[in-house]
């Protein structure tokens, strides 16, 4: 078979698996399996089921009336943001192997783009917004991008005590008429200052996350910083392991 033959044949499989792997979050829904990895990933967060990153986001100050206003005239904060990240074996965004972006660590890769839109008062409001599952297409050489399966999910998050932060609610798949509920902790990067207060992060410096303790500090991997800044980390659980 010579290459556009081959190109030709694998993207015409890829449009079948499209169609057919609707069906695997249903089936995941009626009998989900238990996600326990027997390897590494690149970085491991233990009792989270799934791990986002946030690349990017823009975020504006607003009114009450949804206007956006100088920083004295504000009462909320809007933002949008791009996730990207991995979800381990046997949950509603990783339900086959045939999704497995990493075998090796028994893992899919999952994208997101969220809106969120939080009270500057409280730190809590509602965020909502789409997914996607996404398998590497014919350039092996960057981060998989194709669509398997996609959704939506919406919710309420919490950031009156940042750097933590929590969030919950439910993803739908697409197609399917269940909701499945999640739930998870938002941790937002720091640096620390030689008096040991916490400061912004810096371009390539040290930063750290908050344990739930409050007290403890996890240190930012390389693999969790992108272009150089250290990223917001959203671990996240689903249906029966949220209380």
């Amino acid at each position: 078979m010579d290459r556009r033959a081959e190109i030709i044949h694998r993207s015409a499989w890829k449009r079948i698996t499209v169609w057919s792997l609707a069906a695997l979050s249903c089936a995941w829904l009626a009998n989900a399996a238990d996600a326990n990895p027997r390897k590494n990933i690149v970085v491991d967060v233990p009792g989270a089921e799934a791990v986002l990153y946030e690349v990017n986001e823009n975020m504006y100050l607003i009114d009450d009336a949804g206007n956006v206003v100088l920083p004295q005239n504000a009462t909320r904060r809007m933002a949008e943001a791009s996730l990207y990240g991995w979800a381990r074996l046997g949950n509603l965004l990783c339900p086959a192997e045939i999704l497995m972006t990493n075998p090796r660590a028994e893992t899919c890769t999952v994208t997101a783009a969220g809106v969120d839109d939080l009270s500057l008062q409280t730190g809590k409001g509602g965020v909502s917004g789409t997914y996607a599952i996404v398998l590497q297409d014919d350039n092996a050489a960057d981060a998989p991008e194709y669509v398997v399966m996609n959704g939506a999910f919406q919710g309420d998050m919490d950031l009156s005590m940042r750097p933590l932060g929590k969030i919950a609610g439910t993803f739908t798949p697409s197609g399917s008429p269940y909701a499945v509920k999640f739930c998870g902790t938002i941790r937002l990067p720091f640096a620390l200052s030689a008096k040991g207060k916490r400061e912004m992060p810096r371009r390539n410096g040290a930063a750290y996350y908050l344990a739930d303790d409050f007290q403890t500090l996890i240190p930012v991997q390389k693999a969790e910083v992108s272009l150089g800044l250290a990223t917001v980390r959203f671990e996240l659980n689903f249906d029966r392991n949220c209380q």
